[in-house]
């Protein structure tokens, strides 16, 4: 028995979960957001075209390495000027 109970208590919560409200969405949208232009749509094409070009990782590869071997100095430099 229950298992049985189990069942149908399973079955009756999805039924009184779709009858409750929905909230109000446009409700809760800031002003600002209203305002708001619609976001530019790029082509697919484009977007594949740019994501399979390697040389543009290996670039920011590059900046990044570069960029934390300048903040690892600093960094060193500032353990020793605290001392």
């Amino acid at each position: 028995m229950p298992l049985r109970a189990a069942l149908c208590l399973a079955a009756c919560l999805p039924v009184l979960a779709a009858c409750s409200g929905v909230p109000e969405v446009a409700a809760r949208e800031s002003l600002t957001a209203q305002a708001a232009p619609w976001p530019h749509l790029a082509p697919l094409p484009a977007l594949l075209a740019s994501a399979d070009a390697p040389s543009q990782a290996r670039s920011a590869e590059a900046e990044l390495a570069a960029r934390a071997a300048r903040l690892r100095a600093r960094a060193a430099g500032l353990r020793q000027a605290g001392g």
